[in-house]
Protein backbone atom coordinates (compact mmCIF):
# COMPACT_ATOMS: atom_id res chain seq x y z
CA UNK A 1 0.00 0.00 0.00
CA UNK A 2 1.41 3.70 -0.82
CA UNK A 3 0.63 6.22 1.17
CA UNK A 4 0.85 9.45 -0.67
CA UNK A 5 2.11 12.55 1.30
CA UNK A 6 2.02 16.10 0.15
CA UNK A 7 2.43 19.49 1.91
CA UNK A 8 -1.62 20.03 2.45
CA UNK A 9 -3.61 19.98 6.14
CA UNK A 10 -5.94 17.73 4.56
CA UNK A 11 -2.86 14.99 3.80
CA UNK A 12 -1.15 15.59 7.24
CA UNK A 13 -4.23 14.71 9.05
CA UNK A 14 -5.13 11.52 7.13
CA UNK A 15 -1.03 10.69 7.11
CA UNK A 16 -1.35 10.86 11.18
CA UNK A 17 -4.64 8.92 11.41
CA UNK A 18 -3.10 6.48 9.24
CA UNK A 19 -0.47 5.85 11.19
CA UNK A 20 -2.26 5.94 14.68
CA UNK A 21 -4.64 2.84 12.91
CA UNK A 22 -1.87 0.97 12.21
CA UNK A 23 -0.26 1.54 15.91
CA UNK A 24 -3.03 0.39 17.54
CA UNK A 25 -3.39 -2.81 15.36
CA UNK A 26 0.62 -3.34 15.38
CA UNK A 27 0.69 -7.05 17.70
CA UNK A 28 3.26 -5.16 20.08
CA UNK A 29 2.82 -2.85 22.68
CA UNK A 30 5.32 0.36 22.13
CA UNK A 31 6.50 2.74 24.24
CA UNK A 32 8.71 5.49 25.38
CA UNK A 33 11.21 6.37 28.29
CA UNK A 34 12.22 9.66 29.52
CA UNK A 35 15.22 8.70 31.69
CA UNK A 36 16.48 11.53 33.42
CA UNK A 37 12.81 12.09 34.41
CA UNK A 38 11.92 7.86 34.49
CA UNK A 39 8.82 8.59 33.12
CA UNK A 40 7.31 5.55 30.76
CA UNK A 41 4.72 6.46 28.65
CA UNK A 42 2.85 3.74 25.95
CA UNK A 43 1.74 4.79 22.47
CA UNK A 44 -1.06 2.08 22.35
CA UNK A 45 -2.98 -0.24 24.73
CA UNK A 46 -1.94 -3.48 23.03
CA UNK A 47 -2.63 -6.75 25.33
CA UNK A 48 -1.34 -10.13 25.42
CA UNK A 49 -4.30 -12.63 25.62
CA UNK A 50 -4.06 -14.25 29.37
CA UNK A 51 -2.04 -11.60 30.96
CA UNK A 52 -4.82 -8.81 31.06
CA UNK A 53 -2.48 -6.04 30.50
CA UNK A 54 0.36 -6.81 33.06
CA UNK A 55 2.60 -5.48 31.11
CA UNK A 56 2.68 -1.86 31.32
CA UNK A 57 2.92 -2.69 35.26
CA UNK A 58 5.63 -5.15 34.96
CA UNK A 59 7.61 -2.89 32.81
CA UNK A 60 7.19 -0.04 35.51
CA UNK A 61 7.01 -2.07 38.38
CA UNK A 62 9.89 -4.46 39.39
CA UNK A 63 7.94 -5.90 42.60
CA UNK A 64 5.27 -7.18 40.30
CA UNK A 65 7.97 -8.22 37.16
CA UNK A 66 9.33 -10.63 39.88
CA UNK A 67 6.21 -12.41 40.73
CA UNK A 68 5.65 -12.92 36.99
CA UNK A 69 8.95 -13.69 35.23
CA UNK A 70 9.97 -16.66 35.56
CA UNK A 71 13.18 -17.33 37.87
CA UNK A 72 16.00 -18.14 35.50
CA UNK A 73 14.80 -15.28 33.14
CA UNK A 74 14.50 -12.52 35.77
CA UNK A 75 18.28 -11.17 35.82
CA UNK A 76 17.95 -10.84 32.02
CA UNK A 77 14.89 -9.17 32.24
CA UNK A 78 16.43 -6.67 34.71
CA UNK A 79 19.24 -6.34 32.31
CA UNK A 80 17.52 -4.85 29.59
CA UNK A 81 15.47 -2.12 31.73
CA UNK A 82 19.04 -1.47 33.07
CA UNK A 83 20.38 -0.86 29.61
CA UNK A 84 16.87 1.15 29.22
CA UNK A 85 18.60 3.47 31.88
CA UNK A 86 21.78 4.27 30.26
CA UNK A 87 20.66 4.24 27.03
CA UNK A 88 21.74 1.53 25.55
CA UNK A 89 20.15 -1.19 23.12
CA UNK A 90 18.60 -3.86 24.37
CA UNK A 91 16.86 -7.10 23.04
CA UNK A 92 15.95 -10.01 25.03
CA UNK A 93 13.31 -12.72 25.42
CA UNK A 94 11.95 -13.51 28.66
CA UNK A 95 8.61 -16.00 30.35
CA UNK A 96 5.84 -14.94 32.03
CA UNK A 97 3.15 -16.92 33.27
CA UNK A 98 -0.48 -15.66 33.00
CA UNK A 99 -3.30 -16.21 35.75
CA UNK A 100 -3.74 -19.90 34.54
CA UNK A 101 -0.19 -20.62 34.92
CA UNK A 102 0.65 -20.83 31.50
CA UNK A 103 3.96 -19.90 30.02
CA UNK A 104 4.10 -17.00 27.57
CA UNK A 105 7.77 -15.79 25.44
CA UNK A 106 7.85 -12.41 25.61
CA UNK A 107 10.27 -9.95 23.66
CA UNK A 108 11.54 -6.81 24.92
CA UNK A 109 13.29 -4.69 22.38
CA UNK A 110 14.55 -0.57 22.87
CA UNK A 111 16.81 1.86 21.60
CA UNK A 112 17.67 5.57 22.50
CA UNK A 113 15.55 7.70 20.30
CA UNK A 114 16.90 9.37 17.45
CA UNK A 115 17.63 13.48 17.98
CA UNK A 116 16.20 12.99 21.81
CA UNK A 117 19.43 13.35 24.66
CA UNK A 118 17.50 11.20 27.43
CA UNK A 119 14.83 9.39 25.47
CA UNK A 120 14.30 5.62 24.59
CA UNK A 121 12.06 3.75 22.48
CA UNK A 122 10.64 0.16 22.44
CA UNK A 123 8.81 -2.46 22.12
CA UNK A 124 6.81 -5.42 23.70
CA UNK A 125 5.28 -8.22 22.63
CA UNK A 126 4.39 -11.96 22.84
CA UNK A 127 6.68 -14.07 20.96
CA UNK A 128 6.21 -17.62 21.83
CA UNK A 129 5.65 -19.30 18.80
CA UNK A 130 9.27 -17.62 17.59
CA UNK A 131 11.03 -19.02 20.23
CA UNK A 132 9.80 -22.28 20.12
CA UNK A 133 10.66 -22.56 16.80
CA UNK A 134 14.07 -21.02 17.11
CA UNK A 135 14.44 -23.56 20.23
CA UNK A 136 13.67 -26.33 17.60
CA UNK A 137 16.11 -25.52 15.08
CA UNK A 138 18.52 -24.03 17.86
CA UNK A 139 19.85 -20.63 17.82
CA UNK A 140 23.07 -18.40 18.87
CA UNK A 141 22.44 -15.48 20.67
CA UNK A 142 24.24 -12.34 19.30
CA UNK A 143 25.20 -9.31 21.15
CA UNK A 144 21.82 -7.06 20.57
CA UNK A 145 22.69 -3.95 18.77
CA UNK A 146 25.20 -1.68 17.34
CA UNK A 147 27.68 0.53 19.76
CA UNK A 148 27.44 3.39 17.05
CA UNK A 149 23.88 3.67 17.97
CA UNK A 150 25.36 4.97 21.76
CA UNK A 151 26.06 8.87 21.70
CA UNK A 152 28.17 8.16 24.90
CA UNK A 153 31.39 5.99 25.15
CA UNK A 154 31.40 2.51 24.92
CA UNK A 155 33.91 -0.17 24.68
CA UNK A 156 33.66 -3.65 24.00
CA UNK A 157 36.66 -5.65 26.13
CA UNK A 158 37.91 -9.07 25.61
CA UNK A 159 37.36 -10.62 29.19
CA UNK A 160 40.69 -12.84 29.62
CA UNK A 161 43.19 -10.77 27.68
CA UNK A 162 41.36 -7.09 28.61
CA UNK A 163 42.26 -6.25 25.55
CA UNK A 164 39.68 -3.38 23.57
CA UNK A 165 37.88 -5.93 20.94
CA UNK A 166 35.71 -2.45 19.68
CA UNK A 167 35.40 1.21 20.88
CA UNK A 168 32.52 3.19 18.86
CA UNK A 169 33.40 6.96 17.54
CA UNK A 170 32.38 8.30 21.20
CA UNK A 171 34.89 6.59 22.93
CA UNK A 172 37.56 7.06 20.27
CA UNK A 173 37.22 11.08 20.52
CA UNK A 174 37.30 11.14 24.01
CA UNK A 175 39.99 9.17 24.92
CA UNK A 176 42.04 10.62 21.63
CA UNK A 177 42.65 7.42 19.50
CA UNK A 178 41.98 6.89 15.84
CA UNK A 179 40.43 3.54 16.11
CA UNK A 180 39.80 0.50 18.49
CA UNK A 181 43.40 -0.90 17.61
CA UNK A 182 44.73 2.07 18.79
CA UNK A 183 43.52 1.36 22.50
CA UNK A 184 45.62 0.15 24.74
CA UNK A 185 44.63 -2.85 27.53
CA UNK A 186 41.71 -1.91 29.49
CA UNK A 187 44.34 -2.69 32.50
CA UNK A 188 46.65 -0.17 31.02
CA UNK A 189 44.01 2.52 31.17
CA UNK A 190 43.36 0.81 34.82
CA UNK A 191 46.72 1.75 36.07
CA UNK A 192 45.86 4.30 38.22
CA UNK A 193 43.12 2.38 39.93
CA UNK A 194 44.24 0.60 43.09
CA UNK A 195 44.99 -3.19 42.34
CA UNK A 196 42.18 -3.91 45.57
CA UNK A 197 39.20 -1.73 43.96
CA UNK A 198 40.12 -3.18 40.26
CA UNK A 199 40.01 -6.72 42.04
CA UNK A 200 36.57 -5.51 44.04
CA UNK A 201 35.02 -4.62 40.60
CA UNK A 202 35.77 -8.07 39.28
CA UNK A 203 34.80 -9.87 41.95
CA UNK A 204 31.54 -7.87 41.81
CA UNK A 205 30.78 -8.56 38.15
CA UNK A 206 31.47 -12.60 38.97
CA UNK A 207 28.71 -12.33 41.40
CA UNK A 208 26.14 -9.52 40.37
CA UNK A 209 26.96 -9.20 36.74
CA UNK A 210 26.69 -5.71 36.44
CA UNK A 211 29.38 -3.15 38.19
CA UNK A 212 28.52 0.73 38.57
CA UNK A 213 31.11 3.68 39.86
CA UNK A 214 33.54 5.99 39.38
CA UNK A 215 36.66 5.08 37.09
CA UNK A 216 39.72 7.25 36.46
CA UNK A 217 41.18 5.94 32.83
CA UNK A 218 44.08 6.81 30.75
CA UNK A 219 43.69 8.10 27.51
CA UNK A 220 46.11 8.85 24.71
CA UNK A 221 49.56 11.07 25.97
CA UNK A 222 48.78 10.63 29.20
CA UNK A 223 45.46 12.42 29.58
CA UNK A 224 43.44 10.76 32.44
CA UNK A 225 39.35 10.87 32.22
CA UNK A 226 37.38 10.73 35.41
CA UNK A 227 34.30 8.94 33.77
CA UNK A 228 30.70 7.15 35.84
CA UNK A 229 30.89 3.81 34.55
CA UNK A 230 28.92 0.71 33.84
CA UNK A 231 30.08 -2.88 33.54
CA UNK A 232 28.67 -5.84 32.01
CA UNK A 233 30.00 -9.24 31.20
CA UNK A 234 28.62 -10.31 27.95
CA UNK A 235 28.66 -12.78 25.41
CA UNK A 236 29.02 -13.23 21.16
CA UNK A 237 29.78 -16.18 19.55
CA UNK A 238 31.08 -17.65 21.77
CA UNK A 239 33.66 -15.26 23.51
CA UNK A 240 33.30 -13.35 26.84
CA UNK A 241 33.49 -9.45 26.55
CA UNK A 242 32.97 -6.99 28.82
CA UNK A 243 30.93 -4.03 27.73
CA UNK A 244 32.38 -0.84 29.38
CA UNK A 245 29.71 1.89 29.22
CA UNK A 246 31.10 5.41 30.17
CA UNK A 247 29.83 8.56 30.81
CA UNK A 248 32.54 11.79 31.39
CA UNK A 249 31.82 13.22 34.79
CA UNK A 250 30.80 16.40 34.90
CA UNK A 251 32.10 18.15 37.91
CA UNK A 252 28.85 20.00 40.02
CA UNK A 253 29.44 23.98 40.20
CA UNK A 254 29.36 25.47 43.48
CA UNK A 255 25.85 26.79 44.45
CA UNK A 256 25.79 30.66 43.64
CA UNK A 257 24.69 32.56 47.05
CA UNK A 258 20.63 32.19 46.74
CA UNK A 259 19.10 35.61 47.04
CA UNK A 260 15.70 33.96 48.24
CA UNK A 261 15.29 34.47 51.83
CA UNK A 262 14.92 31.67 54.11
CA UNK A 263 12.87 32.16 56.96
CA UNK A 264 14.58 33.02 60.33
CA UNK A 265 11.87 30.78 62.04
CA UNK A 266 13.14 27.69 60.53
CA UNK A 267 17.19 28.74 60.98
CA UNK A 268 15.11 28.40 64.56
CA UNK A 269 13.99 25.51 64.43
CA UNK A 270 16.62 24.01 62.77
CA UNK A 271 19.35 25.16 66.08
CA UNK A 272 17.17 22.77 68.16
CA UNK A 273 16.38 19.83 66.42
CA UNK A 274 17.82 17.20 68.07
CA UNK A 275 17.72 14.32 65.88
CA UNK A 276 16.62 14.40 62.02
CA UNK A 277 13.41 13.88 62.77
CA UNK A 278 12.93 16.92 64.52
CA UNK A 279 15.21 18.54 61.57
CA UNK A 280 12.94 17.62 58.58
CA UNK A 281 9.62 18.53 60.40
CA UNK A 282 11.23 21.76 60.94
CA UNK A 283 12.05 22.13 56.85
CA UNK A 284 8.21 20.41 56.81
CA UNK A 285 6.84 23.17 58.48
CA UNK A 286 8.85 26.36 57.23
CA UNK A 287 8.61 25.63 53.55
CA UNK A 288 9.90 28.55 51.44
CA UNK A 289 7.40 30.44 49.74
CA UNK A 290 5.06 28.65 47.01
CA UNK A 291 6.06 25.23 48.38
CA UNK A 292 2.96 22.74 49.90
CA UNK A 293 4.94 19.79 50.55
CA UNK A 294 2.51 17.43 52.53
CA UNK A 295 5.85 15.27 53.35
CA UNK A 296 9.77 15.56 53.31
CA UNK A 297 12.09 13.24 53.16
CA UNK A 298 15.93 12.80 53.53
CA UNK A 299 18.06 10.61 51.79
CA UNK A 300 22.07 10.20 53.10
CA UNK A 301 23.70 8.83 50.21
CA UNK A 302 26.24 5.94 50.54
CA UNK A 303 26.84 5.07 47.13
CA UNK A 304 30.32 2.90 47.05
CA UNK A 305 28.06 0.39 49.72
CA UNK A 306 25.28 0.82 47.19
CA UNK A 307 23.15 2.13 49.97
CA UNK A 308 20.65 4.89 50.75
CA UNK A 309 19.18 5.55 54.27
CA UNK A 310 16.29 7.46 54.23
CA UNK A 311 13.98 9.51 56.79
CA UNK A 312 10.46 10.82 55.91
CA UNK A 313 8.30 13.04 57.96
CA UNK A 314 4.86 14.24 57.19
CA UNK A 315 1.42 12.40 57.12
CA UNK A 316 2.69 9.77 53.95
CA UNK A 317 5.04 8.87 56.24
CA UNK A 318 3.30 7.92 59.35
CA UNK A 319 4.51 4.82 60.50
CA UNK A 320 8.53 4.50 58.40
CA UNK A 321 11.51 4.00 60.28
CA UNK A 322 13.97 6.79 60.17
CA UNK A 323 16.79 5.68 58.20
CA UNK A 324 15.38 2.61 56.64
CA UNK A 325 17.87 1.19 53.78
CA UNK A 326 17.36 0.57 49.80
CA UNK A 327 19.97 0.41 47.06
CA UNK A 328 21.61 3.36 46.02
CA UNK A 329 21.37 1.35 42.56
CA UNK A 330 17.17 2.67 41.12
CA UNK A 331 17.70 5.99 43.53
CA UNK A 332 16.91 9.47 43.07
CA UNK A 333 20.36 10.37 43.81
CA UNK A 334 21.82 7.86 41.41
CA UNK A 335 19.63 9.60 38.16
CA UNK A 336 20.73 12.96 39.58
CA UNK A 337 24.69 12.07 39.66
CA UNK A 338 24.22 10.13 36.47
CA UNK A 339 22.51 12.97 35.24
CA UNK A 340 24.71 16.06 36.47
CA UNK A 341 20.64 17.38 37.86
CA UNK A 342 20.86 20.54 39.56
CA UNK A 343 17.31 19.23 40.72
CA UNK A 344 15.06 16.43 39.88
CA UNK A 345 10.48 17.12 39.44
CA UNK A 346 8.73 13.93 38.93
CA UNK A 347 5.09 14.97 37.96
CA UNK A 348 3.48 11.82 38.52
CA UNK A 349 5.03 8.67 40.44
CA UNK A 350 2.61 6.62 38.58
CA UNK A 351 4.16 6.66 35.10
CA UNK A 352 8.01 5.72 37.14
CA UNK A 353 9.76 2.99 36.47
CA UNK A 354 12.42 3.97 39.44
CA UNK A 355 12.06 1.25 41.94
CA UNK A 356 12.03 3.47 44.82
CA UNK A 357 8.74 5.24 43.94
CA UNK A 358 7.68 2.07 43.78
CA UNK A 359 8.76 1.23 47.06
CA UNK A 360 8.63 4.55 48.94
CA UNK A 361 6.29 6.62 47.58
CA UNK A 362 3.09 5.42 45.48
CA UNK A 363 2.41 3.20 48.66
CA UNK A 364 1.82 6.57 50.75
CA UNK A 365 -0.38 8.18 47.93
CA UNK A 366 2.89 10.38 46.81
CA UNK A 367 1.69 11.59 43.22
CA UNK A 368 4.85 14.13 42.92
CA UNK A 369 8.09 15.36 44.19
CA UNK A 370 10.95 17.60 44.13
CA UNK A 371 14.22 16.61 45.10
CA UNK A 372 17.24 18.88 45.60
CA UNK A 373 20.89 17.42 46.18
CA UNK A 374 23.68 19.05 48.17
CA UNK A 375 27.13 18.37 47.46
CA UNK A 376 30.02 17.54 49.74
CA UNK A 377 32.96 18.19 47.79
CA UNK A 378 32.17 16.38 45.01
CA UNK A 379 30.55 13.40 46.24
CA UNK A 380 26.31 13.78 46.75
CA UNK A 381 26.12 13.47 50.43
CA UNK A 382 22.43 14.40 50.98
CA UNK A 383 18.94 14.66 48.92
CA UNK A 384 15.82 16.56 50.52
CA UNK A 385 13.19 15.41 48.76
CA UNK A 386 9.36 17.57 49.01
CA UNK A 387 6.44 15.60 48.26
CA UNK A 388 2.65 15.93 47.67
CA UNK A 389 -0.57 13.74 46.87
CA UNK A 390 -1.13 16.21 43.75
CA UNK A 391 0.38 15.56 40.82
CA UNK A 392 2.36 18.26 38.90
CA UNK A 393 2.93 20.26 42.84
CA UNK A 394 6.00 21.62 41.78
CA UNK A 395 8.04 23.56 38.90
CA UNK A 396 10.00 21.83 36.66
CA UNK A 397 12.41 25.19 37.30
CA UNK A 398 12.96 24.26 40.58
CA UNK A 399 12.76 26.20 43.95
CA UNK A 400 15.92 28.03 44.52
CA UNK A 401 15.20 28.68 47.96
CA UNK A 402 15.38 25.09 48.52
CA UNK A 403 19.09 24.87 47.55
CA UNK A 404 19.58 27.61 51.00
CA UNK A 405 17.54 25.10 52.60
CA UNK A 406 19.05 21.87 51.91
CA UNK A 407 22.53 23.97 53.01
CA UNK A 408 21.04 24.94 56.14
CA UNK A 409 19.94 21.19 56.64
CA UNK A 410 23.42 19.77 56.02
CA UNK A 411 24.97 21.81 58.54
CA UNK A 412 22.31 20.65 61.19
CA UNK A 413 22.96 17.15 59.95
CA UNK A 414 26.75 17.78 60.19
CA UNK A 415 25.77 19.12 64.44
CA UNK A 416 23.77 16.03 64.88
CA UNK A 417 26.38 13.45 63.59
CA UNK A 418 29.56 15.15 65.43
CA UNK A 419 27.20 15.16 68.33
CA UNK A 420 27.04 11.22 68.27
CA UNK A 421 30.55 10.96 66.96
CA UNK A 422 29.39 10.90 63.43
CA UNK A 423 28.23 8.15 61.05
Amino acid sequence: MEIRYDKTARSVKQLQQTLAAYLDALPALMWHVDTVRNEMIFFNDHKVAGLNGKIPLMLRNMSLAQALVHPDDFSVFRGALDAVRVLQPCSVSFRVHDDAGNWHWLVLMGMPAPDESFGYVGLAAECTSLVESMMERGADSLLAGSMELLDSPALLVDFTTKNVQAANAAACVCFGYAAAADFPSFETMLEGTGEQYRRSIYEHLIFHASWRGALTLAGNGGMRMCCRAQLRPVSREGHNYLWVSLTPAVQPAEAAPVSSPVSAALREALSRAADDMSALTAVLEHQPQGMQAEGVMLSRIYAADDKVEVTGAGVPFDGMEPGTAYPYRGSIAENIVRYNLPHLVVDETARSIRPIDWALFIPGGIHSYYAEPFYAGDTLKYVLIYCSTRSEAFSADGAPACKEVVRLLAQTLKRLDGACGGI
